[in-house]
């Protein structure tokens, strides 16, 4: 991207002055979002009904803020949005985002035609993002699109043609442990578009992974070239909406845009580079694992379980995701067989060994010291942890279980960190979170586990083939760009 289009977009995500146009002491979410970050002493509320709102003084028009204003969040209805684009541009402003709907995408006449009237007021005088749309959410600049958007900058941008896809990320990322650099929402795209927006989180500093959720394209020429560009810097893991029938024809009725068939997306997503998935729980675990996790040098896995039989299950699943659960070196066969006991385990890879979860009070020799034996092996380029062991440590440690559980925690940690930044191989956790199978005490345990490696930015995963599909498509990334040994 152009240095000076860069800049461009990086000021609106990083506005000095914000007024948001349209505000309301009634469900007006811009006003509720930008009050609760460090944005809050540089926003000015601009509606003509109100004096004061929240305490803060309300102007009658964007014209009569004294001071300079270079960004609008605006509001209102559609007729009128063409007129306060035009008071807009007479005040400065180089930015805005249209939250308003009733635009092109209603495929009818009359908000098609006044689509074409705001393109007409803006083009070449000020940037638009939307209609249509949530808009931008940054943390480190403040710009929020829910009241409960975390301030915690982190390392994915999220681009969404679809607010609510938008909001949710925004909404659920702490419970996923995931940090965002910038999410942007951008609807209707009368003026920037995914294009912009691809080539912009390229070239971000802050932004490590990004994902994608698109329903259609204007210029299909210009979005392959923007794609292309993006993911030769870093991972795009992208979601068609509407790639069957009907979710096409609900595609075409929320943001109005052409969706093409499924076959040309795929063809596009894979010239591209792009990682193509199929659902919003699939998008969300592919980021996780991008977002905390090294690349895999190879598909060389270690899988640690207390099960023989899932084993077996969890052995084959690599295998459907092209990895490969290899033997032990001899080194650490004969290390495992020192440290682990042979009676009701099997002391191989897998290792199916739920005694080491109970040898957690000698300093040498214990479960952390096992994990290092295991991690230092070079046959193996990966560990999985298949966590399914606290109802059994209730049974055996009753009310002491809980205590328990914070030693399995420090060392499962311990020599998770050995393996990930000191042997450089990925450490990825799976551990049972739900509801419908465990009950409070269980969650209590499980959760203790799922916090203490997400504190230290391990992957942490609810189930084994969640878990195993995303480290193969670390894996697959790793082989694409060339990163993997032998790719």
């Amino acid at each position: 991207m152009k240095k000076e289009q860069y800049q461009e977009l990086d000021g609106i995500f990083h506005p000095q002055k914000v007024a948001i146009i349209g505000a309301s002491p009634v469900s007006d979410i811009a006003t509720l979002s930008l009050m609760n970050t460090k944005m809050r002493d540089h926003v000015y509320l601009v509606n003509p009904k109100y004096k004061e709102i929240f305490g803060r003084k309300c102007y009658a028009s964007v014209l009569d803020i004294e001071g300079p204003v270079d960004y609008a969040i605006i509001s209102i209805n559609a007729s009128y949005v063409p007129g306060v684009i035009n008071e807009c541009i007479a005040k400065g402003i180089t930015g805005a985002h249209i939250f308003t709907a009733g635009f092109s995408e209603t495929g009818l006449a009359e908000g098609i035609e006044l689509e074409k009237k705001l393109i007409a007021a803006a083009a070449g005088k000020i940037r638009v993002i939307g209609p249509n749309c949530f808009g931008i959410y940054c943390p480190r600049s403040g710009l929020a699109i829910v009241p409960e958007s975390s301030e915690e900058e982190g390392n994915v941008g999220v681009i969404a043609q679809s607010g609510s896809v938008a909001e949710s990320f925004s909404y659920f990322g702490k419970t996923k442990n995931l940090r965002f650099s910038k999410i942007v929402s951008y609807g209707n795209a009368s003026d920037l578009d995914c294009p912009d927006f691809l080539e912009y989180m390229a070239d971000d500093p802050q932004t490590r992974v990004i994902a994608l959720y698109i329903e259609g394209a204007k210029n299909g020429r210009r979005l392959h070239d923007a794609l292309r560009y993006a993911a030769v810097r870093k991972p795009v893991v992208a979601i068609k909406g509407g790639l069957t029938d009907n979710g096409n024809r609900v595609a075409k009725s929320h943001t109005g845009q052409l969706t093409g068939t499924p076959e040309v997306w795929k063809a596009l997503f894979r010239q591209c580079g792009v990682i193509q998935v199929s659902n919003h729980d699939e998008l969300v675990n592919t980021i996780i694992a991008f977002s905390h996790s090294l690349l895999p040098r190879g598909n060389r896995v270690s899988l640690i379980s207390n099960s023989g039989g899932f084993s077996v299950i969890q052995t084959d699943l690599c295998a459907a995701e092209g990895m490969e659960v290899p033997r032990f070196s001899d080194t650490t066969l004969k290390a495992l067989r020192r440290l682990v006991p042979l009676a009701g385990t099997s002391i191989g890879n897998p290792l199916d060994a739920w005694p080491i979860f109970y040898k957690v009070f000698q300093k040498e020799g214990g479960l952390t010291d096992i994990i290092k034996v295991v991690a230092s092996d070079e046959n193996i380029d990966s560990l999985v942890f298949m966590f399914d062991q606290f109802r059994y440590i209730r049974r055996a440690r009753k009310h002491e279980a809980i205590g328990h559980m914070k030693l399995i925690c420090e060392m499962m940690v311990e020599g998770s960190l050995y393996c990930r930044d000191v042997m450089g191989k990925p450490v990825f956790l799976s551990v049972s979170l739900d509801p419908f199978l465990e009950d409070d005490e269980d969650r209590q345990g499980n959760l203790m586990l799922k916090q203490a490696f997400e504190q230290n930015h391990l992957p942490v995963y609810s189930s084994s083939e969640v878990t195993i599909r995303a480290l193969g498509r670390l894996y697959k990334y790793a082989v694409q760009t060339g990163q993997a040994i032998g790719s």
